[in-house]
């Protein structure tokens, strides 16, 4: 049975301070409309009208090269190396008239293409499955590109499989061997193999969510294997089992739609169109929310949680790409927030504490000038009164309401215009 909870995760300990990575470069303007993106260890590659290749170490932009007339890049992944030491070198690059093309980043060369590889449909996603590729188009084609005798996926062979799941993708993901495929609200399972020998759809109906959303984004964590989260438009997150195959949970984490999720360890990330993004820790009910910071100006479109920065550069990084056609890069180890913990918990070592009186007042100016304060007596005399009876406090914070700009001419003129005929009014009382 599927539960539903309505709490939103707990706020209570969140901490608002970007977490930006301690090396390399935080930030790296595309300058060009790019919504696909791939990265691996020292580089990060987008593509769209243009395919383009930074260093995540310098920002340098070291591959660019235009799609061509009325071409446009799709899809892209770096493809899988022969060894540890080719990750990261080469990708693929999927456009809207079915072309896969492989191109390599130092040299800035296509070394090989496909033209055709989905006949003129749009080649809409790219995943990697061990030393396999798969790749799916608009109309619904899945193609299984297993390695050759250099153990990597050549376009030369052609797909090993191909098999056909419905239109109208809104979302999927590989887990483990199998492909989780989401149009709308329906999720399915799929098992592509190369021999083609197994079942390919493992559950025989959908499942369908009536209380959440369109399935937008997805993710597992490596701390609860057994799981996989789903995020939707709503900005709800589905819990799913995968042994049972069955919904195990229902979760309301956002006003805003959510646009993509990276687990990172025992954290999820997430991202949404409104350009914020979340850590959030799951082992609480409700979550805690650890982290929430705005990101970018305009929609998270993905996020990507870098395993190879691991051996690689020995850091863990997460990145994201924004509509505001930007890829930022985050500490996925929240290092910051660690030392911060560290430090509070460990307090008592290396400080001594005592305890402080404070006055915090806070006094209505009404807009008055300091000359038209001589008509208020209880004015006059506020602060003077309120510090003689305070006791004699160690910190004393002055707040004010309704200050007038003595800069502002105009503002001070009507003050000073009120007061003289103020003036007027108590010498003909006198009278």
């Amino acid at each position: 049975m599927t539960t539903i909870t309505a709490a939103y995760p707990d706020t209570s300990r969140v901490n608002r301070s970007k977490p930006y990575i301690s090396k390399g470069v935080h930030e790296i303007a595309t300058n060009y409309d790019s919504r696909v993106f791939d990265v691996c260890g020292a580089f990060v590659c987008t593509t769209g009208n243009y395919t383009r290749a930074w260093s995540l170490l310098d920002g340098e932009l070291v591959m660019s090269f235009a799609m061509g007339e009325g071409l446009k890049g799709t899809s892209v992944i770096f493809r899988p190396g022969e060894n540890v030491d080719e990750e990261g070198k080469r990708i693929w690059i999927g456009n809207n008239n079915g072309e896969i093309l492989e191109a390599d980043i130092l040299s800035q060369s296509i070394t090989n293409s496909r033209p055709g590889a989905h006949g003129r449909n749009e080649i809409i996603k790219m995943y990697r499955h061990y030393n396999e590729l798969w790749t799916l188009d608009d109309a619904g084609t899945l193609h299984v590109w297993g390695p050759d005798d250099r153990y990597v996926p050549n376009l030369s062979l052609g797909p090993t499989q191909t098999y056909r799941v419905p239109k109208g993708h809104t979302f999927s993901m590989v887990v483990g061997d199998e492909l989780w495929h989401a149009t709308g609200k329906e999720l399915r399972v799929f098992q592509p193999t190369l021999d083609g020998q197994t079942q390919f759809q493992v559950i025989m109906r959908p499942f369908i969510l009536d209380n959440a959303g369109d399935v937008t984004a997805g993710t597992t964590l490596a701390s609860d294997p057994d799981k996989i989260f789903f995020g939707h438009s709503d900005g709800k997150i589905s819990i799913y089992s995968r042994k049972s195959y069955t919904c195990l949970e229902v979760l309301n984490v956002s006003q805003y739609k959510v646009t993509s999720l990276a687990g990172v360890g025992q954290y999820m990330w997430a991202g949404f169109n409104s350009g914020r993004m979340s850590v959030f820790d799951m082992n609480q009910s409700p979550w805690l929310l650890k982290k929430d910071w705005q990101a970018h100006k305009h929609p998270v479109l993905k996020l990507i949680a870098d395993p190879a920065s691991f051996y690689k550069l020995d850091r863990y990084q997460v990145v994201s790409l924004g509509a505001d056609n930007t890829l930022r890069t985050w500490d996925g180890l929240l290092q910051d927030d660690w030392l911060e913990g560290e430090m509070k918990r460990r307090d008592t070592e290396y400080c001594t504490f005592e305890k402080i009186k404070a006055l915090v007042l806070t006094w209505n100016a009404g807009a008055s000038t300091p000359h038209s304060l001589r008509y208020s007596e209880t004015d006059a005399v506020f602060i003077r009164d309120l510090l003689q009876s305070s006791g004699s406090p160690d910190i004393i914070v002055f707040g004010f309401q309704e200050l007038v700009d003595l800069e502002d001419k105009t503002a001070t003129a009507s003050e000073f215009v009120s007061c003289n005929d103020h003036e007027k009014k108590s010498e003909s009382d006198d009278r």
